[in-house]
């Protein structure tokens, strides 16, 4: 049991107020739940992660109103992979920046049965505290998803379907941006400071060649645009997203 540091439950109370992407539920994991980190025989799969591919494959082409076929293998999972990576880059950065708190993305576990959209609890009671400022927020974000259980994700879905792992890479860093700009609207004395964090991890080995912030708009927010495509475009009735590197 976690004995030290930060209470990981009012944290995660005042964040998930900014919206439902914040959102880290601190019950238990109830049986069947998964841990999205670590390497034993109870950590998410491949087997999985396929499984909720197919599950974003039938809702794209649901919402599109074309059959399941019509929607490509790699396009769900780039999807799927996004929306994994903005669930767990919005807390963490969040819990770091506005609270000093450090939470762990590999204790955080879903349900694979569940019915309706990803659900995330975590099992972390207590996290280390943020002593370092944004640099050491850009480490941690670093460490426990961008190389740890996105990297993993992202290994395994292109091991599975042959997804580009240089658009995976891409699809991180606009969640990162994402989760970015959510804060700031949520929270705008924060702005700065997470957009900080962005840039230093843009800069970094990790992320780097994934894009960039070009600006800012008129509520002064930094504009972000990546150099690849998540492949959103190639779902039927669709088009192009905003940060998009097919944009003119």
């Amino acid at each position: 049991m976690d004995v030290a540091g930060v209470a990981v439950r009012p944290v995660l109370a005042d964040v998930g107020r900014i919206n439902m992407l914040f959102a880290l539920e601190t019950r238990p994991p109830g049986p069947g739940w998964l841990p999205l980190g670590g390497t034993d025989a109870d950590a998410v799969g491949v087997g999985t992660l396929s499984a909720e591919v197919e599950r974003v494959r039938g809702r794209l082409a649901e919402l599109s109103g074309r059959p399941g076929t019509s929607v490509e293998w790699r396009v769900a999972a780039s999807v799927f992979h996004q929306g994994l990576a903005t669930r767990l880059l919005s807390p963490v950065l969040a819990a770091a920046l506005c609270h000093g708190a450090l939470l762990d993305a590999a204790r955080f576990h879903w349900d694979p049965s569940r019915e309706g959209p990803v659900v995330l609890r975590t099992s972390q009671e207590r996290a280390g505290e943020v002593a370092g400022g944004t640099a050491e927020v850009a480490d941690w974000v670093e460490h426990t998803v961008v190389l740890g259980v996105m990297a993993r994700v992202a290994r395994d879905l292109a091991g599975v379907g042959k997804v580009a792992r240089g658009l995976l890479r891409g699809n991180t860093a606009a969640a990162l941006a994402g989760a970015v700009r959510s804060l700031g609207v949520g929270r705008p004395a924060w702005r700065e400071r997470a957009e900080e964090v962005a840039g230093d991890l843009l800069g970094r080995p990790s992320l780097t060649g994934t894009g960039g912030y070009t600006g800012t708009d008129a509520a002064g927010s930094a504009v972000f645009r990546r150099t690849t495509c998540c492949l959103y475009y190639r779902v039927p009735n669709t088009g192009y997203c905003g940060d998009c590197a097919l944009r003119p």
